[in-house]
């Protein structure tokens, strides 16, 4: 079973190529953060640009690299090392059929980068959470057969002719980067945590794919432990040392970010979302819902179909 695609496919997402930036000299932006649940990712297409996020190494970035922030979290982009206190670049947005097109006016860009966003929404937080603050994808990563840098280039393409389309082919890409960079981390990491640590870990997969598909069950420990063929005491142990939470607090979340997720993606009836991830009456569902994200379910669908969220 293709255990990464089963945990994506349960948080739907929308892929956003919605900036490209040609510029030249020596110049420092601030991206300031996104909301909840939007992750923010870079692609370099010509030249180099260096990245800095509080607390972690800078970063520096050459054509075919693509880095994505997984929280959307504040971040400074600077032409190089040494300009992160430089002025920003003189900038003028263009006209452009697919996304928004800022350059300085130079002809031969020593930069060219495309910045886009996946929504996943405020659901994923359990997702979004696991992941590393920063994911670097290098060029040069051996993707078979090299699909990094096509990727990159068909994007490109597809922003250059604005052919019919464009907008959605982008956004689909858009989301296929993500994924390449989530692999690759998936892959090289030796700290992979929360459910994406339970899905690596052949031991206690079984539990992870029940978590996900199974959320209208009562999922009981015994029954989780046995399905690993593991002593109650045996499975909490390594659970909680590949997750860093228990079972139980793990469920909730997933259970409370799915129903988010329904919440914002269907018109489905808050008692029936409820009995969908495991709860037995409707008001039990609501105190868990507003217990886990601050607000009632009925409250939380008003505020994310407000246009423009």
């Amino acid at each position: 079973m293709d255990t990464l695609s089963a945990l994506l496919d349960a948080y739907p997402a929308r892929g956003n190529l919605d900036v490209q930036c040609q510029w030249s000299g020596r110049w420092a932006q601030l991206h300031r953060a996104e909301e909840p649940g939007s992750v923010r990712f870079h692609a370099i297409v010509q030249g180099r640009v260096h990245l800095q996020l509080a607390g972690e190494p800078a970063v520096a970035l050459s054509a075919g690299d693509v880095v994505v922030l997984p929280c959307g979290d504040e971040h400074r982009l600077a032409a190089h090392s040494d300009d992160w206190d430089a002025p920003p670049p003189r900038e003028a947005e263009r006209t452009h059929a697919v996304l928004a097109w800022r350059t300085d006016g130079d002809a031969d860009p020593a930069l060219d980068m495309l910045c886009g966003r996946i929504d996943f929404g405020a659901g994923a937080a359990t997702l979004l959470a696991a992941l590393p603050r920063l994911l670097y994808l290098p060029g040069e990563t051996g993707l078979p057969p090299a699909a990094l840098v096509p990727l990159v280039a068909l994007m490109r393409s597809e922003v250059q002719t604005a052919a019919p389309g464009a907008r959605s082919v982008v956004g689909q890409l858009s989301s296929a980067l993500f994924v390449l960079a989530l692999r690759h981390w998936w892959r090289q990491s030796d700290a992979v945590r929360g459910v994406f640590g339970l899905l690596r870990e052949p031991r206690l997969r079984p539990v992870a794919i029940a978590m996900l598909s199974r959320q209208h069950e009562s999922l009981a420990i015994e029954d989780l432990a046995a399905s690993c063929h593991m002593s109650r005491a045996s499975f909490l142990r390594l659970f909680r040392r590949v997750s860093d939470t228990s079972p139980a607090q793990l469920l909730t979340q997933l259970r409370m970010d799915s129903a988010a997720a329904r919440l914002r993606r269907s018109r489905e009836n808050v008692g029936v979302i409820g009995a969908a991830v495991g709860f037995q009456s409707e008001s039990a569902f609501v105190r868990a819902f507003e217990r886990h994200k601050g607000v009632s379910p009925a409250a939380y669908r008003r505020a994310v179909s407000v246009p423009g969220r």
